[in-house]
């Protein structure tokens, strides 16, 4: 049997417990060695609060707080204090005799009479307040006809330029026609895709020549489309308004000729 073999040889209950027995000892002879043997001292008390009576030193202290300290007689007088005797009374005499009024009571006020009708009062007016200038507001110029008529136009995104202005005409009406707007759809080219009515100004004829306008105008053409790009048609259509601002003018009187006879 070798020493490795028995060494390795696991332990015994009993040795077990020998070696608790010899730790546990060993901590007990530490605590004995190590530890305050000395007998307790007990500590004083904290100082608790007391009640005493108040003696006869601390009597004065207490009457200096009395309310009634110059009011209600002390045990220890003290002199009066002297105040200066009250004044003597002495009734008012006149060394002169009364003298009786030299005027009657009817005359009294006579000279302020006399004042009153010997002199001329007249009255400060008062300044005199400018009287507020009366102004009518300024009327509006009323909006004046256009000489032509004109067209605008809008664009909802790239602006393009009118290459062939049109000719507008006037029309011959008794009521000024209001605005004819047209809706169109511009191809690349210029040329317009598709033209539709809005609005209309009140007469068929002078909307069916805002249609047939903006079916002959022509715009601008957009650049060419970059190399590397594939081109789409809806993307580059253009959609925009044209409004018509029409030109009345009074129409001509037809019965001239039936008046002369």
């Amino acid at each position: 049997m070798t020493s490795a073999s028995v060494d390795s040889r696991p332990w015994s209950g009993r040795r077990w417990w020998g070696m608790v027995g010899l730790i546990f000892g060993v901590q007990l002879i530490l605590i004995l060695w190590l530890g305050d043997a000395s007998p307790l001292q007990p500590q004083p008390p904290a100082p608790a609060l007391t009640f005493k009576l108040a003696g006869s030193a601390s009597a004065e202290l207490l009457a200096l707080l009395d309310p009634t300290l110059f009011v209600l007689p002390r045990p220890h007088r003290v002199p009066a204090p002297v105040w200066p005797p009250a004044p003597e009374f002495r009734a008012l005499s006149w060394p002169e005799p009364t003298n009786d009024l030299l005027l009657s009571v009817e005359q009294l006020g006579a000279g302020f009479n006399r004042f009153v009708d010997t002199n001329v009062f007249t009255s400060v007016p008062p300044p005199a307040k400018p009287l507020p200038e009366l102004t009518l507001p300024e009327a509006p110029a009323p909006p004046t006809a256009a000489e032509h008529s004109t067209v605008e136009l809008e664009w909802d995104q790239a602006r393009r330029r009118l290459l062939t202005p049109p000719e507008l005409r006037s029309w011959e009406n008794p009521d000024m026609l209001t605005n004819s707007v047209v809706q169109i759809v511009v191809s690349p080219e210029g040329t317009p895709v598709s033209v539709t009515l809005l609005s209309g100004s009140g007469s068929k004829a002078a909307d069916q020549e805002a249609l047939a306008q903006a079916n002959a105008a022509r715009f601008e053409p957009l650049p060419g489309t970059p190399s590397g790009t594939a081109p789409s048609p809806v993307a580059q259509l253009s959609w925009g308004r044209m409004i018509f601002r029409w030109h009345t003018i009074p129409r001509q009187s037809t019965n001239a000729s039936a008046a002369g006879h």
